[in-house]
């Protein structure tokens, strides 16, 4: 029998592990090759959505201090930085810079792009919120929100028509995984109802596969209703990669986050092919 490969998510934007978070042309070629992407998001002073994953610029950027301090115009100045620090000749990309490119490419391809807003839900008030439905616009149901605090994609769905709601029960089990079947049946319940109306599931890749030591399978359970889920997040480092895809594939996983899709591309192929 052969399996449905299950589409890969860029974390990140990474094609690669070795590369820098949020590069334009991984964008473009996450969205011609039909993937999932992931960008981080946080806002600037004047209030523009653009892609950073800390609180601070330092790490990733060659700015300094808290992102929200600066404007658009004195981010677009900052160039992004490698993970060894290494200065690179791109600035942060900016969220409509992404919805272009989903104009370009993303519709007739099938690519998505999960958004992972970085800011409590009460920060987007009304300025922000009318940014956010004009930049997605008529694409916004390439879009997936994605969040552990349900109140986060519900409140940007519900604003802007056409963006998908994701959500991820990482703090039903903060720091240890649940202990035995009845634990683990009881977050999979837990996590459809607080979001019954999620489009995607995010779980834990350990989580699942602890979850089926124990003989449940959360997938199965979240998916009831025919919900998608996607699994994070699995590198080319790790260990028994083979036998863990198999497994989750097998258990019905639709999506592999990943920040080295593009070795796992091949291995998800012939795993399904040969299953």
């Amino acid at each position: 029998m052969t399996l449905r490969v299950p589409r890969l998510k860029w974390h990140m934007l990474r094609r690669q592990k070795s590369d820098p978070g949020h590069l334009r042309a991984n964008l473009d070629a996450a969205l011609l090759a039909g993937a999932a992407c992931e960008v981080d998001l946080r806002f600037s002073a004047d209030g523009h959505a653009f892609c950073l994953h800390d609180r601070t610029l330092d790490r990733e950027t060659t700015g300094a201090g808290p992102a929200d301090r600066l404007t658009r115009a004195e981010i677009g100045r900052l160039r992004q930085r490698a993970p060894d620090g290494t200065a690179i000749d791109a600035p942060p990309l900016f969220l409509d810079e992404v919805a272009d490119a989903v104009r370009r490419i993303g519709r007739a391809r099938g690519g998505l792009v999960q958004l992972d807003v970085k800011a409590p839900v009460d920060a987007l008030d009304a300025t922000l919120m009318g940014r956010l439905r004009a930049t997605l616009g008529d694409v916004a149901s390439r879009f997936v929100a994605g969040a552990c605090d349900w109140r986060m994609p519900v409140r940007l769905a519900g604003a802007i028509p056409g963006l998908k709601a994701g959500f991820d029960p990482l703090d039903f089990y903060p720091r240890t995984m649940p202990q035995g079947a009845d634990a683990f049946r009881a977050l999979g319940a837990r996590t459809v109802a607080t979001a019954p109306d999620a489009s995607i599931y995010y779980l834990e890749a350990d989580l699942v596969l602890a979850g089926l030591r124990a003989g449940v399978n959360l997938i199965e359970i979240v998916r009831a209703d025919g919900a998608e889920v996607d699994v994070w997040t699995l590198d080319a480092d790790r260990p028994d990669l083979r036998g863990i895809l198999q497994a989750l594939v097998r258990a019905g996983c639709t999506q592999v986050t990943s920040n080295d899709p593009d070795v796992l591309a091949p291995v998800l192929e012939e795993l399904c092919a040969c299953a």
